[in-house]
């Protein structure tokens, strides 16, 4: 006899936590789906296999009756007789299902039995219905997963935390003209007739269940084989052969490269990769089977910008690492994320530079982690509301907010003073003795450090790790010199205004080189104040030249002045890594009023000698925010003379070269600026250029994005065309990016009927990403916000069907239609909705926007900037009056 229980949704018992009970764990899982994709449905069993460890009269675990349907529970002995069930009770809020025996579980083993059907939703996590668009405009569909980090529970019965690992044996049943992919391979494929199919797996390895995927999908492959044997498979329609080989071939090679490194074989039969159409990240790390951004499988290089070619590689080589750091050895608990996403960020980078890629050379993955680490995670860490990167949660519920930049860059770069300050054999070293000890385990910061503590004596690892990850924000380290050759640092909590003081220190490995001196050895300094004295008379002196710290620091006024004279004679005094941090806080110290506009205008001067794209980018941006809050009309005159030539021989070199010349990512980077400027200042092999790609995009053929990207934003004659260029949006382009690139340009209309069209045009279509819909709404709402809002409002259950369950997206979503808003009415038309509409999980997006029409009635930035200026203004003309001939353009 089969005992069956209807599941009632009442409140679960009061449970002190709502993270699972130690006393159950669970072992292995079968999983057996059945899918209509006519109809966008499946049913489901289930049974896992759990040993009890304690006498106990209930058992639960995750389970969301919001999203599925349960319709049999049953508890099974190790004899397999059934256990009788007092009640079934489901939490919606906490999605567990609660099971209340009448007789206490023995310690032992047990088998659950579940039933379930549930739905396959238009949503960005848990069972997903998307698909991809072919190169004739046809929409072919497919089912895929995302449960990271706590939507497994939302599609099937599980034990959904990072610490469970279980083993999984899938069986799927699907459309005969499709196929499906997991984590294992598949073990047979047999008929069960109706036009259907059924395929099953092997049994995986112990896993996080977080991480298991499951695609169908009509797709074809391209195959090849690592160093090992490993077979590494892209999944591509057949018009995407060449460019999914190449995802395969560089998949191969960091598989090649990590087993090295790491001393440990990839513990996996098989490697899959898919280029998602509805994605939304940059990547997932699902067990063998990796989920990639459409245009970083499928998008040719002249259909992508040079940025997006560059953060394709990086997540491909990211995802791949994530094999070792998340999957071979998971988590205990998402406190510790950043064990997995600070080092995946930062071993890529590492990689990169030695897996022998043509384009790189060896120091450019540390120039590139100062933007991915360095800079994004100082943007994120400044203010005083920001949280450490290691937090206590309680549950699962906190963990999205845990993926920001404070686990990713903040602890990508914190891991890579680890390995400056104790040298990259040890570093090594440690390395692999972790994964040989936890390997197909659970790990957390103790374990991890304990690892490294052992493989030296230098430096306590675990100290300086506990210092930096425990504590919120960052230090400013305030230099200056004396008369003499002595140079006294303060460090102080760093923050915008400078007005937030805290007992906070941080352990600082301290260096410095001088134009008189070599660079010293580093000490960890722990003190509110120290100093250094020089052994030699100096002129100028760079501190941190190791660049370990997750700092600002600011020199004294005398110092910035002889270094910008020293680099404007050779700018070579400084190496490109040390440049890059050394502008970079140059930069931050100046926006926020730390360091005078005069010092910022003179350290420019060095420019014209400079070489690597991201410095000239970096310093570009800012050169443009400063002619912004020039006032009188004459001084932006001059200074766009003076940026000319700063930037002319980087132009007019670029001028003569083609972006598909190179497959340096740094090159093409500085190609396409300079290409922009020389578009903007009319230069003849420009004009030429320019002309040439505006017939051929009107005409219907596809052009290098790059220059299509800039043509469409600088001449403002082919504005005309607007119902042209909008019309190539039904003939889809090469990429999801050249379909945003058409799209922005389309939303720069200020014609409120053309802007109407937009939206309902993103609302309706079949064929656009996800992702992009929302990127209208917001180009829309930065012209017309009153529009967009009343817009929103009327469709507000469509976005919130679509994004409502996805917290980054919809943040971004209710920020960008909220901020732009700016009367007293508004902002009271916004509160009275969502008091009768719920924001789901975009309440801090809600939050900021609110705040931001609050500041735009008030309208402080207009009188900040309106100061600005005047000052600025002076500023600027008694810098002008110290430039040379040369130094102004014609």
């Amino acid at each position: 006899m089969i005992l069956v229980v209807l599941v009632t949704l009442f409140l679960v018992p009061s449970l002190h936590s709502t993270r699972l009970s130690r006393d159950v764990i669970p072992s292995r899982q079968l999983l057996h789906l059945k899918f209509d994709l006519a109809k966008w449905r499946y049913v489901g069993r289930t049974v896992i296999e759990v040993a009890v460890k304690k006498r106990r009269d209930n058992i639960w675990f995750y389970a969301s009756a919001q999203h599925f349907k349960m319709s049999h529970v049953a508890l099974l002995d190790h004899r397999g007789k059934h256990c009788k069930i007092a009640k079934v009770t489901a939490d919606k809020k906490k999605k567990i299902l609660f099971i209340k025996l009448r007789n206490p579980a023995e310690p032992g083993r047990y088998k659950i039995k579940l039933r379930f059907s549930g739905l396959v939703r238009e949503a960005l996590q848990g069972m997903i219905k998307t698909g991809y668009v072919d190169g004739k405009g046809h929409k072919h569909n497919q089912v895929t997963t995302h449960f990271e980090p706590d939507k497994a529970r939302e599609a099937f019965p599980c034990f959904d935390e990072p610490s469970f690992r279980i083993r999984v044996k899938l069986i799927v049943d699907h459309p005969a003209t499709h196929h499906t992919n997991s984590a294992g391979p598949v073990k047979s494929r047999k008929s069960i007739g109706a036009g259907r199919v059924r395929t099953e797996f092997e049994e995986t390895v112990s896993i996080s269940i977080y991480l298991l995927a499951i695609n169908i999908h009509d797709m074809g492959k391209v195959s090849v084989k690592s160093g090992r044997g490993v077979p590494v498979t892209v999944l591509t329609p057949k018009y995407s052969k060449k460019e999914a080989l190449r995802t395969a071939k560089l998949a191969a090679r960091a598989l090649d490269f990590y087993e090295k490194y790491l001393g440990v074989n990839y513990p996996f039969k098989k490697l899959d990769i898919m280029g998602i159409f509805d994605f939304n990240a940059g990547g997932m790390e699902n067990i063998a089977m990796i989920h990639l951004m459409y245009d970083c499988v499928y998008s040719s290089d002249l259909a992508v910008t040079p940025k997006t070619q560059l953060f394709c590689r990086d997540v491909i080589v990211h995802e791949v690492s994530h094999m070792w750091f998340g999957n071979m050895v998971s988590l205990k608990w998402w406190d510790d994320l950043w064990l997995k996403e600070g080092f995946a960020r930062f071993i890529t980078q590492y990689a990169q530079d030695h897996m022998g890629i043509e384009d790189r050379q060896p120091g450019d993955h540390e120039l590139h982690l100062v933007r991915r680490g360095y800079a994004a995670g100082i943007s994120e860490d400044q203010y005083k509301f920001t949280k450490p990167v290691r937090q206590k949660l309680k549950d699962s519920y906190g963990a999205a907010a845990m993926f920001n930049n404070l686990s990713y860059a903040k602890g990508s770069w914190i891991l890579r003073a680890v390995l400056k300050m104790i040298g990259e054999t040890n570093f090594q070293k440690g390395l692999q003795k972790y994964f040989r000890t936890y390997q197909m385990k659970s790990a957390d910061f103790n374990d991890f450090t304990a690892c490294f503590n052992k493989i030296t004596d230098k430096v306590s690892v675990r100290k300086f790790m506990e210092n930096w990850l425990n504590e919120p924000g960052f230090p400013v380290v305030k230099i200056t010199k004396d008369k003499g050759r002595t140079i006294h640092l303060t460090q102080e909590r760093y923050t915008p205004k400078g007005n937030y003081r805290t007992n906070q220190m941080w352990l600082i490995p301290v260096n410095f080189k001088s134009d008189a001196e070599p660079p010293t050895k580093y000490k960890l300094w722990d003190a509110k104040r120290g100093y250094h004295v020089f052994s030699k008379p100096i002129k100028w002196y760079l501190h941190d030249t190791l660049n370990t710290e997750f700092a600002i620091h600011q020199y004294d006024e005398n110092n910035m002045r002889t270094l910008a004279t020293a680099l404007k004679r050779n700018h070579k005094v400084l190496s490109d890594m040390q440049r890059t941090i050394y502008s970079f806080n140059l930069l931050e110290n100046y926006n926020n009023g730390r360091v005078g506009a005069d010092i910022f205008l003179e350290t420019s001067r060095y420019l014209p000698q400079e070489t690597k794209g991201d410095i000239i980018e970096t310093w570009v941006i800012n050169l443009l925010h400063f002619k912004r809050d020039l006032y009188l009309a004459e001084n932006r005159y001059l200074f766009e003379r003076y940026f000319k030539h700063v930037l002319l021989k980087h132009v007019k070199y670029a001028m003569k070269k083609e972006i598909e010349e190179t497959s340096s990512w740094n090159v093409k980077k500085y190609y396409k600026w300079m290409f922009y400027f020389g578009v903007r200042w009319r230069l003849p092999n420009a004009r030429v250029r320019s002309k040439r790609v505006i017939r051929q995009f009107l005409s219907g053929k596809h052009v290098n994005i790059v220059y299509l990207a800039y043509v469409l934003r600088v001449y403002h004659r082919i504005r005309r065309s607007w119902k042209k260029i909008f019309r190539l949006l039904s003939w889809y382009p090469r990429s999801i990016k050249e379909y945003e690139i058409i799209l922005r340009y389309a939303c720069k209309t200020h014609n409120p009927r053309q802007q109407l069209y937009i939206l309902n045009y993103s609302k309706r279509s079949k064929i656009m990403p996800r992702a992009v819909k929302k990127r209208t709404v917001c180009y829309v709402a930065s012209r017309n916000a009153e529009l967009t809002w009343n817009f929103f409002k009327r469709n507000y259950s469509y976005y919130f069907r679509m994004y409502g369950e996805s917290q980054f997206s919809f943040n971004s979503l209710l920020m960008c239609v909220t901020s732009g808003l700016e009367t007293q009415s508004q902002y009271k038309d916004v509160s009275h909705f969502f008091e009768k509409n719920s924001s789901g999980t975009g309440s801090a997006g809600l939050k900021r926007g609110l705040d931001r029409i609050s500041a735009n009635m008030k309208d402080t930035r207009g009188r900040s900037s309106s100061n600005r200026r005047a000052d600025y203004d002076e500023i600027f003309k008694k810098f002008a009056k110290g430039l040379k001939k040369g130094e102004i353009a014609d």
